[in-house]
């Protein structure tokens, strides 16, 4: 994230005048936005934001309508794959939207196809009706209409009732109306977009993300398959990395999360496992826990698969029910001993790790985000559940229960020394509100909201941190060496290491849940702010440890960042840039080597009388530079097709309306003992062509993503596989940006020419880089493939580059320009939305066990790109 004034920020405003002329509100004033528009202007309502998580956020619509079609018991596979062109294609083999006309009083909706009502209307969906859903996440009909609404195209093909029908869209806007394309005896529904780059800018999908979203939704959901596929041939850093693919199946559903949520911690005895429903069976109730030897609890709740972070009615009744449960099953059997501390529910919760999940017809939530379960029948149903299941498995299990009570008391006892620890620090004035930690660098400002603390490494970078600062809202605590790993250890002990101490006293919120309270939190923002090498990532994952284990709140709230220092200072004469990662150096260098750059274009460049015909250079030179770039990009995704560029725009002469386009379709028919020379891939340029081109041949589409048929084709029939190329729209832009700077895309393709003496005639092309104080460096370039590389080429000439491995290495100045200026700096926001995967990957890289550990750090050694040792 970047700071600033939020894009739908109002600064036109005078408050002093209270004339409708003079503010320009009048009836004249008033919108009324229709269909998707609303959805359009304001993403941020509907799935959001435009970043990262609203970009993830339409493939969580689009699966969770799947995972609906799956709790109805109509579906059982689900496939995700992420494309080249940065397109989702989502799969299901549930019943397929309805396609018949849909009848409605309104007469714009009255007589559509239902499916197009479903992708277009806001409010439209199954999810009203309980008798096509008993039980949904989805409640308000917004899901998939609002992904069509944000992406630039969007198809949807449906196989339903022995038909296959395709619709498409463009931003939201029906662009091909309903049509059979084939038959199909199976059933499902595929939606294949991509977002819109207007909306979203990066359309970059992180794999990790969507396989963890998928994975717990395999755990909530038993026997359903989800898989995943990643075929985009470069990952975000550049690098080789198609091909992933994973499927997640789980036959125990949550009791394997259970497990996977413990696999780096030793546990005290095997998951036990709460199923339960109500007398009517509208109410269901899944429950799995286990202890672990931590010293934290882990309770994930669902609501018809929704994550629930801020618990609930089914929360509550687990809760209750444990604590009842256990306290008597201690009483009873003597484990507690009249003259120490009482377990309290927090104690009997320590090292508890469990997934309660609850499924009902009427979901009542608290808010949009879903955040917290109000449905009141539900906490009766999982306090009697858990309570009998508990109650017989203490009876069962004695000596493993045995074991959940003396951890608890134990816990009980660490607590009561946690509070004398307190108080005795509090004494010391170690931990008093009142007081601030000597070495804190605190900032002048009392507004919480605007000021920010930045947690350092080392006292060198504290200083010039302290140097570089907004002394009104910035506050500075260097912070000395590593920090207790509280993975591994109770309160009291946390307590006793004078660093976390001096953390704890400056943030004044307390810790601990008899303590925290984060109304009295000094500090807006928290900014961990490390070396960008391995001791400076690991104080920084023990820092995030603590914040995550001893204080969740202030990351459920938002409030805690990682500040983003550079990792390059590139210099070339008296210029000077810092860059962030690698792909920003790819800008920069493109950047520099257009600086005092031109191209040259020559005409009868296979000659040597050849005559220039036009400079381009400024703004014009990296509009090309843009361009080729966008088409570097588009030829791989073409190379997928099976084809080269040059054999796609050799088709624009087969246009059959002679305006030099490209085909929009492509039939693939494959070679067997009918084929009868009709075999390989066919190109049409419009729907009606290529339908006659089908029912002329006998044609009939198979998609390989959809579920397969199994039964006999009739005499003559042929099948064959469909797509559209969506990548084709991208290059024609390309193109016409190219013609527009008076470039030809058939220059793309020009080879070296020979002259009769041997030697190599001409180029079309000359850039010519005049950066350097020497004479002009020219560069003979043979075609427009050429033109990017030099480019960058003439970027690096003369360039300094300085790596800066520590925050140390930086005066006070340049800290504050590349780092602490919110102006320019650049913060990632710790987030709390995926909770369970950050309680695996806590315990895997902090927790005892050295197996997890070793093979997170070789299944992800590849990915290092900038290690410092």
């Amino acid at each position: 994230m970047q700071d600033g004034t939020p894009p739908d920020a109002d600064t036109s405003v005078n408050p002093t005048s209270d004339s409708p002329a003079d503010t320009g509100y009048s009836e004249d004033s008033i919108s009324v936005l229709e269909g998707l528009a609303a959805v359009r202007k304001r993403p941020a309502m509907y799935v959001g934001g435009t970043d990262s998580r609203g970009l993830h956020h339409l493939v969580w619509e689009t699966v969770d309508n799947s995972i609906d079609e799956a709790l109805a018991g109509h579906c059982d596979d689900i496939q995700v794959t992420l494309k080249a062109d940065n397109s989702i294609v989502v799969v299901d083999n549930g019943r397929g939207i309805p396609v018949g006309a849909y009848k409605h009083e309104n007469p714009n909706l009255n007589g559509k196809p239902t499916v197009e009502i479903v992708m277009t209307v806001l409010h439209a969906g199954g999810k009203f009706d309980s008798n096509s859903y008993k039980v949904s996440g989805g409640l308000h009909g917004v899901g998939v209409s609002c992904v069509n609404a944000l992406a630039e195209w969007l198809e949807v093909e449906v196989a339903r009732d022995g038909k296959l029908h395709h619709m498409s869209f463009i931003r939201g806007e029906t662009n091909e109306q309903l049509k059979q394309i084939g038959t199909r005896d199976a059933t499902g529904t595929k939606i294949h977009w991509r977002p819109d780059r207007e909306i979203f800018g990066d359309l970059t999908h992180d794999y990790p993300t969507i396989a963890n979203r998928l994975r717990e939704r395999a755990y909530l959901n038993p026997g359903i398959k989800l898989t995943i596929e990643d075929e985009r041939s470069i990952d975000q850093g550049g690098v080789a990395d198609g091909g992933k693919k994973e499927t997640f199946k789980f036959d125990d559903g949550i009791i394997e999360m259970v497990r996977h949520l413990n696999s780096a911690k030793t546990s005290l005895h095997e998951p036990i496992a709460v199923n339960s429903e109500s007398e009517d069976g509208q109410l269901i109730c899944d429950v799995a826990l286990q202890y672990v030897d931590s010293y934290s609890e882990n309770l994930i709740c669902f609501a018809n698969n929704i994550n629930t972070p801020d618990g609930g009615t089914h929360l509550s009744g687990f809760k209750t029910a444990l604590t009842r449960t256990l306290n008597n099953y201690a009483k009873s059997n003597g484990v507690l001993k009249g003259n120490g501390p009482s377990p309290s529910g927090d104690d009997w919760r320590e090292g508890l790790v469990a997934v309660i999940s609850v499924k009902i017809p009427d979901p009542q939530f608290e808010g949009q985000t879903k955040g917290k379960l109000l449905n009141p029948e539900v906490e009766g149903l999982v306090s009697s559940a858990m309570g009998e299941a508990l109650n017989n498995w203490t009876e069962e299990n004695p000596a493993d229960a045995k074991k959940i009570c003396m951890k608890a008391v134990m816990a009980a006892e660490a607590r009561e020394a946690a509070r004398k620890a307190r108080d005795l620090t509090r004494r010391k004035g170690a931990l008093d509100s009142g007081g601030l930690p000597g070495k804190l660098y605190d900032c002048t400002s009392k507004n919480v909201e605007e000021s920010e603390i930045y947690l350092v490494e080392g006292d060198s970078a504290g200083g010039s941190a302290k140097g570089g600062r907004d002394h009104n809202t910035q506050a500075i605590l260097p912070l000395k060496g590593k920090i207790l790993n509280v993975e591994k250890a109770r309160l009291d002990k946390i307590l006793g290491f004078e660093e976390i101490r001096t953390i704890i006293q400056a943030l004044n919120c307390g810790i601990g849940a008899d303590d925290f309270d984060v109304s009295k939190l000094r500090y807006g923002k928290i900014i961990i702010m490390t070396d960008a090498d391995v001791d400076g990532s690991h104080i920084r994952t023990l820092l995030l440890t603590f914040f995550f284990r001893q204080m969740p709140e202030l990351i459920k709230q938002g409030r805690v960042f990682i500040a983003q220092p550079p990792l390059y200072q590139v210099l070339r004469g008296k210029k000077s840039e810092y860059v962030l990662n690698e792909r920003r150096m790819q800008t920069v260098l493109g950047g520099l080597g257009l600086d005092d750059s031109e191209l040259v274009v020559f005409a009868n460049h296979d000659t040597a009388d050849r005559a220039e015909v036009a400079r381009i250079t400024g703004d014009d030179l990296g509009k090309v530079l843009e361009a080729l770039t966008q088409l570097d990009d588009l030829v791989e995704i073409v190379k997928r097709r099976g084809l080269t560029l040059a054999e796609l725009l050799a088709m624009r002469e087969q246009d059959p309306d002679s305006e030099g386009r490209l085909p929009t379709l492509q039939i693939n028919i494959p070679a067997d003992e009918t084929s009868n020379g009709l075999t390989g891939s066919h190109f049409f340029w419009s729907e009606d062509q290529e339908e006659a081109f089908r029912e002329q041949n006998n044609l009939i589409v198979e998609d390989p993503d959809l579920p397969a048929d199994d039964h006999a084709l009739k005499p003559g029939q042929r099948v064959v596989v469909r797509r559209e190329l969506h990548e084709v729209a991208d290059l024609e832009k390309v193109f016409a940006k190219l013609e527009a700077l008076g470039l030809d895309i058939s220059d793309y393709f020009i080879k070296p020419v020979a002259t009769v003496t041997g030697a190599m005639a001409p180029t079309k092309f000359d850039l010519v880089a005049k950066a350097s104080s020497d004479s002009p460096k020219i560069t003979p370039l043979v075609n427009l493939a050429e033109i990017a590389p030099a480019i960058l080429d003439a970027g690096r000439t003369g360039l300094e580059v300085k790596r800066f491995k520590g925050l140390g290495e930086m005066d006070a100045e340049q800290l504050w320009d590349t780092t602490m200026n919110p102006e320019n700096r650049t913060l990632l926001r710790v987030t709390w939305d995926a909770a369970s995967e950050a309680e695996n990957l806590f315990s895997v890289l902090m927790g005892e066990h050295v197996e997890p550990r070793r093979k997170y750090i070789e299944d992800h050694a590849l990915e290092v790109k900038n290690l410092d040792v």
